[in-house]
């Protein structure tokens, strides 16, 4: 009998360790402004500095001016591209630390490039980039404004969301979208998923739609072009519709914060899946761009 009753209990332990949710190894506050998301983060132990969490990075981006500051070392690298047009230049730096609020995350190449013309908030002097979106389980709460990160090896997600194929290529993040513009043209598209990006769902299909403004796009890394921005008739994204919005329609397609600031969204690159938990906000209209010339 003491036996079955051991046995019993052990098992109860399993079931309850089974069931527990997963705890973050560090849970990192942020800052909004506007729809971009500011962490403070400190560079092998120096003083705290704010950059933006950006997924369309590839990489963590310092500021030539921070690389300056903490004494480091660049060597010249190829040039990369950004949102906008043209080549953007960029060196390299040695491997350093970075730490969130106790999280910790070796860089083996940081990039360093010109930010000033990035239009980043005031203070912003650095990219958080997709590298420890794609080595660990990231999850962003606009609700609670804080970004959790989790071990990927023991993760489990507990919450009640919905789950989509979360797509890495290379240092890039996409989900899969079903775009449809008037008179019933519809495509399924990857959009590179942007957290430093404001805008809602970037594609040149819009340019097909019955509505259409001039706009100028950029804002980011490369040089501002001129493009337009256009009415989807919706976008289709897992379960989730929204219907009626405007976006830009340009090159790149890429999803940024105006759509995913409607979710806490979970990040488990290593497993390949993307948690969409709707929040308040799911249903608020997207803003309309100013008329064009």
């Amino acid at each position: 009998m003491k036996i079955k009753h051991a046995l019993i209990l052990t098992l109860c332990a399993i079931a309850n360790a089974a069931g527990a949710a997963s705890e973050p190894l560090a849970v990192v506050p942020f800052k909004l402004d506007g729809k971009e998301m500011l962490v403070e983060v400190s560079i092998d132990g120096s003083d705290p500095v704010t950059f933006v969490v950006d997924t369309g990075a590839s990489h963590t981006v310092f500021d030539p001016t921070l690389a300056r500051k903490l004494g480091l070392e660049v060597k010249p690298a190829p040039p990369t591209t950004g949102t906008g047009t043209g080549d953007v230049e960029k060196s390299i730096t040695k491997p350093v630390r970075m730490t969130m609020n106790g999280f910790s995350a070796e860089l083996p190449e940081p990039w360093v490039i010109d930010l000033s013309k990035a239009a980043l908030p005031a203070g912003a002097i650095g990219l958080v980039g997709a590298e420890i979106f794609k080595s660990h389980v990231v999850r962003i709460d606009p609700v609670a404004s804080k970004l959790s990160v989790f071990d990927p090896a023991s993760y489990r997600h507990e919450a009640k969301a919905e789950s989509i194929p979360l797509i890495v290529e290379g240092d890039k993040l996409f989900l899969e979208a079903k775009l449809e513009v008037p008179a019933g043209k519809s495509v399924t598209h990857k959009l590179r998923i942007d957290t430093g990006s404001e805008s809602s769902i970037n594609d040149e299909v819009g340019q097909q739609s019955e509505e259409v403004r001039t706009s100028t796009l950029g804002g980011g890394l490369g040089d501002n072009f001129k493009s337009y921005s256009g009415v989807f008739t919706s976008a289709k994204i897992g379960p989730f519709t929204f219907k009626k919005f405007w976006g830009p329609a340009g090159p790149r397609p890429a999803i940024g914060m105006e759509l995913l600031r409607r979710f806490i969204l979970t990040f488990d690159a290593p497993h390949g899946r993307l948690y969409l938990d709707p929040t308040e906000q799911l249903n608020e209209p997207v803003p309309t761009p100013p008329p064009g010339p």
